[in-house]
């Protein structure tokens, strides 16, 4: 397995493991947000593939704010359901931290959903502790 970072030609995979996690994407659109982000250095995409895509994640750099300083917050973490447990996403997770302390980030966050009792299970593996419990709220703008 290697790390490597994302390419356009990896999408098709991505969009898939995405939608295995319950966030259903087309490519285009996949592709659309890709190409916004590719190149600014708030945003790292790393995959772990074989012959084929077993998972990726993205860590964005987030900036300080009055009752914070900077971090990075893991945006997306998705391992195979065929390829879990078998050293993804640990791989994934020391690419990002290693991006994180490349960019002099002293923090990396994660927010995971409250139903995800695996991934925080493993996170905690991973050296995370859980710093808070919060609500998201969402309003869609027209």
């Amino acid at each position: 397995m290697k790390i490597e970072k994302m390419t356009r030609e990896d999408l098709v995979e991505v969009t898939h493991l995405a939608g295995q996690l319950g966030y259903p994407n087309s490519v285009e659109e996949v592709t659309q947000r890709f190409n916004e982000i590719m190149n600014d250095p708030n945003y790292a995409l790393f995959v772990a593939k074989t012959d084929r895509v077993l998972g990726y994640i993205q860590i964005n750099h987030e900036p300080k704010t009055l009752l914070i300083g900077p971090r990075a917050d893991i945006a997306a973490l998705i391992v195979d359901e065929n390829s879990r447990s078998q050293g993804v996403g640990k791989a994934l997770v020391a690419k990002a931290e290693e991006w994180a302390r490349e960019n002099g980030v002293p923090l990396v966050r994660v927010r995971s959903n409250t139903k995800r009792e695996a991934a925080h299970r493993f996170y905690q593996r991973e050296g995370y502790t859980l710093a808070k419990t919060s609500h998201i709220f969402t309003k869609q703008l027209k």
